[in-house]
Order: structure tokens, then sequence, then C-alpha cells
């Protein structure tokens, strides 16, 4: 370590870095990430040309870390950390899902923008007393280029304001409010984006079957991977039914603002878990899908081991 590195780690604040001190945290290739059927968190070290794995359950037993140390205490945090990132090095900055609640990763401007589209639609719904569920993206804008949906959003923003016992006057507090409830639901658009990723596959999966027609082996093989799918995908569903639930009604969101900003980082961080999960096979599933080929036959074997491994209800029959 030069004297310039070594500065900037004794530099790290423990309570916003992973400022380790015991001296297995220093070496090369040093980074902790779950492992195993189970996820367990684990230190990750390189050994020679090999990469060994030290559960955190058995740390600081074997290396003589005291629990209520720096040391342990940020183990503590990597344990919990393991839930919002994929992997953490000595010296990373701590999640900020851990510190302050917000997210500690990026989305897209356009996601944003939907967010806050949508509640602008809920606007001008509570107004005429009418509601569409989960209007899709080109019902949104649709909806949003009417003359008489923008009056209904003047509108309902004075009226929300009586309602919140602001006053008419006070419109520029609730469309605040309402820019904040939108900034936290943009993850959840993200999210949702990042979701029809992994959806998808079984839609290829459908493609691969038609492509291999005359094949039943190989067709009844990828029929039984989209079966086992099938649960995790109604998970991922399932939430976003609960966050579109829960923050259907624009009034009863602002009026118990609080409680649902907690709630939708409850849900973010759960959904954000779970895709975590799935990047790698749905980086797999970026294949020409045209024509028959050794590519396709081996994303369908992969991807029967990733839910085997990560959804253990799977059966072996492969």
């Amino acid at each position: 370590m030069t004297a310039a590195e070594q500065e900037k780690e004794e530099a790290l604040d423990p309570s916003t870095h992973f400022a380790f001190e015991h001296k297995i945290f220093k070496v090369n290739g040093a980074h902790f990430a779950l492992t195993g059927q189970d996820r367990i968190p684990a230190l990750r070290v390189k050994v020679g040309e090999l990469e060994a794995s030290i559960p955190l359950e058995s740390l600081c037993t074997e290396f003589g870390i005291d629990e209520d140390s720096q040391d342990g205490k940020l183990l503590d945090t990597v344990r919990k950390g393991l839930n919002y990132v994929k992997d953490i090095r000595p010296g990373d900055t701590i999640p900020r899902e851990l510190l302050d609640g917000s997210a500690s990763w990026s989305i897209e401007e356009k996601h944003m923008e939907r967010a806050k589209n949508r509640l602008m639609v809920q606007i001008a719904q509570w107004v005429a007393g009418s509601s569409v569920a989960n209007p899709d993206e080109s019902e949104i804008h649709a909806e949003l280029a009417k003359p008489e949906t923008k009056e209904r959003i003047q509108k309902g923003i004075s009226e929300i304001a009586e309602k919140l016992g602001l006053g008419q006057e006070r419109k520029q507090e609730v469309l605040d409010l309402v820019d904040r409830v939108a900034r936290e639901l943009a993850y959840i658009e993200a999210l949702r984006d990042r979701f029809t990723h992994a959806s998808a596959i079984q839609t290829k999966l459908v493609q691969v079957i038609a492509l291999h027609r005359g094949d039943r082996q190989f067709t009844d093989e990828v029929q039984r991977v989209r079966t086992l799918m099938e649960p995790p995908i109604r998970d991922f569903s399932f939430i976003f039914d609960q966050v579109d639930a829960q923050t259907g009604e624009i009034l009863t969101v602002l009026k118990s603002y609080d409680k649902q900003i907690n709630f939708i980082r409850e849900m973010r961080d759960e959904l954000h878990k779970k895709i975590m999960i799935w990047d790698e096979i749905i980086e797999t599933w970026e294949i020409d899908l045209s024509t028959r080929s050794k590519g396709i036959r081996e994303a369908v074997q992969s991807t029967y081991r990733f839910v085997a491994y990560n959804f253990p209800q799977a059966q072996d029959w492969m």
C-alpha cells in the first residue's frame, strides 16, 4: 500500500465507509459477497490462483476480531449492506439505504418523468371521481394530452391543498410533496422496467419451443424451465401490485406521507434485492433466437441451473 493510499484509508469515517482495520481486509482482492445456495455473507480473498471464501459467522473467531470492535460492528453492517449491493469492498461507502433510507443505485430521467405523470393523472382522476387501475405509459400520455385533464390537475392541486389544511393558495407545497413522492416511486418504475427483462425470458422460451418444434425431448425441457420460472415471476408481480394498490389514491398518499414513503422504500429494497439475483441470467438471453444454435441450448441449461440454485423448490430433472 502506498503512503497516499494509506492516508486515504486512515481518513475514512467508519460511520459512512467500510473502514476496516484488521490486515485480513487489506489482502489483495478482498471483498464481501453472498455465497452458496443459502446465500451466506462471506469474505472472499485470493489465495494464489484460487479464491477462498470465509463465512462472516466464523470470521471474528478465526481472526480474533472482537464483535464490539470497529471491525466487528462493520461486519454486521456488511451483512445488512449485502441486501442492497452485490459485493462490498473495504473502503466502499456504506449503502445509502442504511445511512438515510435513500437508494444507493441510480435511475434514468424517464423513470422520474413516468412516476410524476402517473401522480398527475391520479390527481385528475381524483377530481373527476374516476379511476383507471394502473394505466400503461401510452394511456398516461393520452390522458395528459387532454385539455380537461390539465384543468382538473390545477383544480385538484388547489383542493388537495385545502384537504391537507394548507389553504388553496399554498399549491406549491402540494407540488413539492408530489415531486418528493415521485422521486421515490421513480425507483419502482426503474425496477418495473428491469422486471420486464426477467419476465421476457418466459416469452423467449416460447420462441425457443416454436423454433425447435419436432425435437420433443428438448421442447419438453424448455417447457419445464418455463414452469419452474412461474413462481418467482409471480412473486415480482405480486409486489408491484401491492405498490400500485397502496399508492393509487393520491390524497391518501399525501395525507400519510411519511408512512407511504417508508412503504415505498421497503418495497423498493425488496424488489431490488430480488432483481439483483436475475441480472446474470437476463444477460444470458441477449442472444439471437432466429435460428437454432448451441447458444440457445446453453441458455436453456443455464436458466435451469439458475432457477434450481436460487429457487430450491425446483426438482432436478436435467
